[in-house]
């Protein structure tokens, strides 16, 4: 009877260890979705639509974008 108390308590541990993990894995990959990451020509865009860069140097940036 003792021998079956203490292996419940090693099992239930072991258990919420790992649904632990599995909820940090699950939240992590969660909010890489949802961020995902933008490409250098959607920055670039961006910026441009915003009036951060003028249409030469937006013109530029994509010519050395494609020579690379």
């Amino acid at each position: 009877m003792l021998l079956s108390i203490l292996t419940e308590g090693y099992i239930r541990f072991g258990l919420s260890i790992i649904v632990a993990i599995i909820l940090i894995v699950i939240l992590i990959r969660f909010r890489a979705k949802k961020n995902p990451a933008k490409s250098s020509l959607d920055i670039l865009k961006e910026r441009h639509s915003k009036g951060e860069i003028t249409k030469e140097e937006y013109d530029e940036a994509r010519k050395q974008q494609k020579n690379e």
